[in-house]
């Protein structure tokens, strides 16, 4: 059987000539070589022919050519934009919008009814209207029946100062019981609202030696234990002032003397209400005395560059004057101040002086500004009144020294300080 293989370019009549391939045909190695030759070089024309006309056919069919410039944008285009993250605002709250939300948040605190008692009724409407919401009056009745030592504020010869937690605008004050003072001759005092003097906003009706008073912010002006260096009672002796307290007075006295005029002038205006504010209606005598002997009873606030004056007494005659002397005093702890200027290296001791009569020149113009007195006898008639009623117990540096730490001779060599005015 003859078996025909046939190539597929042989179909066409071009190629009928060319020898073909049997399965019986034993041709020569010679004839077989030229036919595979001849094969091999159809199939490549073929191939190149295809070729010509797919290039010639994208050619014809192709798009304009782009600048450069188009075909930049093109590829920029074509390039996937990272997602855009919108910056969120930081959100603002307009002021009268905090004052909604504060209304909303009042509105929602439930006042409960302060009880018909005594000690309940006894309280100014302000205070009732704070104790009737968070269970406050029952909290303050605890307080008043035993006060937290945790929060004691600070401490004199004669009372202790509590912080009330969930009072935050008064402090909770109790006069020693062992005082031989009258508690129920402390007045009140017809303040005005708007000032805030640390004054006495109520009185307890059954014990006149527990006073709820206005809060003044910041801290006392002296050393931590200033009255227990004047005497300790525990020892029945004065105690020396230490060469750290000296530095930290130093400091405070520096830092004082950088304020503004304003805050002198602030003092002033103080100082001169409680010369004006009448202690009771009808009072003959009107009027309160600040305490400058005790440089506590002035509170620095350096943050908000605020001077304020607490813990003054009543005045019962003329001589109890207020005048800018006692600015100076109370600013510059005049009992102590030669036992700390003692402790300061020479050129620190030049600067104290330097800055105490920077504070006496501000105290002098705000005293001027407020219509406080400027005379300094004022200040001398004060103190000496009050060294020979509460005379303070005296240091002795040797056997044949002079007493000192008398309030009257401590007095009068600080004024002499200032007396080039």
């Amino acid at each position: 059987m003859k078996v025909l293989f046939i190539s597929p370019i042989q179909s066409t009549p071009k190629y009928h000539h060319l020898t073909h391939f049997t399965s019986d045909n034993a041709g020569s190695k010679k004839v077989q070589d030229a036919d595979n030759k001849r094969m091999n070089n159809s199939l490549l024309l073929g191939g190149g022919l295809a070729l010509l006309g797919a290039g010639f056919y994208i050619w014809k069919h192709k798009s304009p050519a782009k600048n450069l410039s188009q075909l930049a944008q093109d590829t920029a285009a074509q390039v996937p934009k990272k997602p855009v993250v919108q910056k969120q605002e930081p959100v603002v709250i307009k002021p009268e919008k905090t004052e909604e939300i504060k209304k909303e948040i009042k509105l929602e605190i439930k006042q409960t009814p302060l009880p018909d008692e005594k000690l309940a009724n006894s309280f100014p409407q302000t205070l009732r209207s704070k104790l009737s919401v968070n269970n406050n009056y029952e909290k303050l009745k605890k307080l008043l029946l035993s006060p937290d030592k945790a929060s004691v504020a600070g401490e004199g010869a004669n009372s202790v100062v509590y912080n009330i937690d969930f009072l935050d605008d008064y402090v909770l004050k109790i006069i020693k019981s062992k005082l031989n003072a009258d508690p129920n001759n402390i007045p009140i005092g017809l303040f005005p609202d708007s000032v805030n003097l640390g004054q006495p906003v109520w009185g307890h009706p059954d014990n006149k030696g527990i006073l709820l008073l206005k809060k003044v912010s910041g801290k006392p002006n002296s050393i931590e234990n200033w009255s227990g260096t004047i005497y300790d009672k525990s020892l029945q002796k004065p105690l020396s002032v230490t060469r750290e307290q000296a530095y930290d007075y130093y400091g405070k006295i520096t830092r004082i003397a950088q304020m503004e005029q304003a805050s002198f002038d602030d003092l002033a205006n103080q100082i001169k209400v409680l010369d004006t504010t009448p202690k009771y209606p009808g009072d003959a005598v009107p009027g309160f005395k600040t305490d400058s002997v005790n440089p506590n009873n002035l509170l620095v606030d350096f943050e908000n560059n605020r001077l304020g004056v607490i813990d003054y007494f009543a005045k019962n005659n003329e001589i109890y004057q207020n005048s800018y002397m006692d600015m100076v005093a109370v600013i510059s702890d005049f009992t102590l101040y030669p036992e700390y200027y003692d402790h300061l290296m020479p050129q620190q001791q030049a600067e104290l002086l330097k800055c105490l009569k920077i504070i006496e020149d501000k105290s002098f113009k705000a005293a001027q500004k407020a219509g406080l007195s400027t005379d300094k006898n004022v200040f001398l008639n004060f103190i000496n009144k009050m060294n020979k009623y509460f005379p303070i117990p005296s240091v002795k540096k040797s056997d044949t020294e002079e007493y000192i730490r008398s309030y009257d001779v401590r007095a009068k060599a600080f004024v002499d300080m200032f007396n080039s005015r």
